[in-house]
């Protein structure tokens, strides 16, 4: 597998001024008067083609600076990065465009700082405005684009140059759902096709999917790196562990709606007793049955898969599945319904409070169509003396000793 990317003790140190005059003063008189900020710090990693790459990590931790500099549209203070291949990178919204430009004259632009001819990016704008979808806008100024019509134009023309290195920021949460789900296709295609791809997102849902492997920045600093499952579970340790220390963190953060191209219809507990408080209850060792309907009337059914996540009520995950995951077809409905029942013959779970989250996902297991979290709320209880989250089947015999 040949080499994508290789970066080695990328540091990156930008002067902080407390005033703006200070920076002429320094300038002038050749005496700091400024403070030293390292955003990134002996960053190493290595990234080959036909990979999948994360970069994880909270805000201020470095990850933008980090995708400047493999992008080339800033240099590092310290180390070396070695690049292999085309560059093409998503990554601060309408980066590269100019705004009093119409959409079309943009493309032609931005094809032209990929490093196309100007035969070549007349050949490429039929491609770009097909996949963009912006037919009806091409010819408007950018600056009359919303937020995620800027996303798809700087999508489509990154991606339609076919370069050997994607990267892609967060910029893409912006869009509908419908473009999302376009824009993973694409990616995971790129992906199959033995490209090198560089994704950093704060979903981390689809880091895990997507990902082959994971770095997670802290502070400027590589704090882990590897397989993208081990790197995300300690991350998102991380962010439990902030979040018992900072309960209201992000309690206020209003949540954007969200176009649905398939949704969750109802979802509900089968079986089970209804306790004193009017909770539902299961017990240790029992049958328990999830039922989830689902609808679209856009999306093929094969296309639409179920996630549930079992989790107890300190947020602690206790076990998630996938009919994607698990090679199950949802069944079909009438109209254009359709679900499926998910079962454990005999629950593991020792008494405690517990809930569920349940996700409509496509095929790659990347895209979110909807989802409920937090939901159904249900109690287990148990018969046996023990301790802990679940029940293991376990045996107690005399030590294998010669007498």
């Amino acid at each position: 597998m040949s080499r994508a990317i290789t970066a080695t003790h990328l540091t990156k140190v930008y002067r902080r001024y407390a005033r703006p005059l200070d920076s002429l003063v320094e300038m002038l008189l050749r005496l700091p008067r400024h403070t030293p900020f390292h955003a990134l710090s002996e960053v190493s990693f290595e990234f080959n083609f036909g990979e999948t790459v994360g970069i994880i990590g909270d805000n201020g931790a470095g990850k933008s600076t980090l995708l400047k500099i493999l992008a080339g549209t800033i240099q590092p203070s310290a180390g070396t990065l070695e690049v292999n291949g085309r560059v093409a990178a998503i990554l601060e919204l309408g980066a590269g465009f100019h705004p009093d430009f119409s959409g079309l004259e943009n493309i032609r632009l931005g094809l032209s700082l990929l490093g196309l001819d100007e035969a070549e990016t007349e050949s490429r704008i039929p491609e770009v405005i097909e996949f963009s979808e912006l037919e009806a806008f091409i010819h408007q100024p950018l600056k009359t684009y919303s937020s995620g019509m800027q996303v798809r134009l700087a999508f489509s023309v990154v991606t339609c140059v076919d370069p050997d290195i994607l990267i892609v920021d967060e910029a893409l949460a912006v869009g509908d759902a419908h473009f999302q789900k376009k824009c993973m296709d694409r990616m995971t295609d790129f992906r199959r096709r033995g490209k090198a791809l560089l994704f950093c997102s704060h979903a981390l849902y689809q880091v895990r999917h997507l990902c082959d492997r994971v770095v997670w920045l802290d502070h400027g600093r590589v704090r882990l790196a590897g397989p993208a499952e081990e790197v995300v579970d300690s991350y998102q340790d991380h962010v439990r562990r902030q979040d018992l220390s900072h309960p209201a963190r992000g309690a206020d953060r209003p949540e954007a709606p969200v176009e649905k191209r398939a949704w969750i219809e109802s979802a509900r507990l089968l079986g089970g007793e209804t306790d004193s408080e009017g909770e539902t209850r299961f017990v240790t060792d029992g049958p328990f049955r999830l039922e989830v309907v689902a609808e679209s009337e856009t999306v093929a059914l094969e296309d639409i898969h179920v996630g549930v996540v079992i989790k107890r009520n300190d947020g602690i995950q206790c076990f998630g599945a996938s009919t994607e995951a698990d090679g199950m077809a949802l069944a079909k409905l009438s109209g254009h319904r359709f679900g499926i029942v998910y079962e454990i013959p005999a629950l593991p779970l020792l008494s405690g409070e517990y809930s569920l989250d349940v996700w409509l996902i496509d095929t790659s297991g990347v895209h979110v169509y909807d989802s409920r979290q937090s939901c159904l709320p249900f109690r287990v209880r148990q018969s046996m003396k023990a301790v802990g989250m679940c029940w293991m089947v376990h045996y107690w015999q005399p030590p294998q000793e010669n007498i």
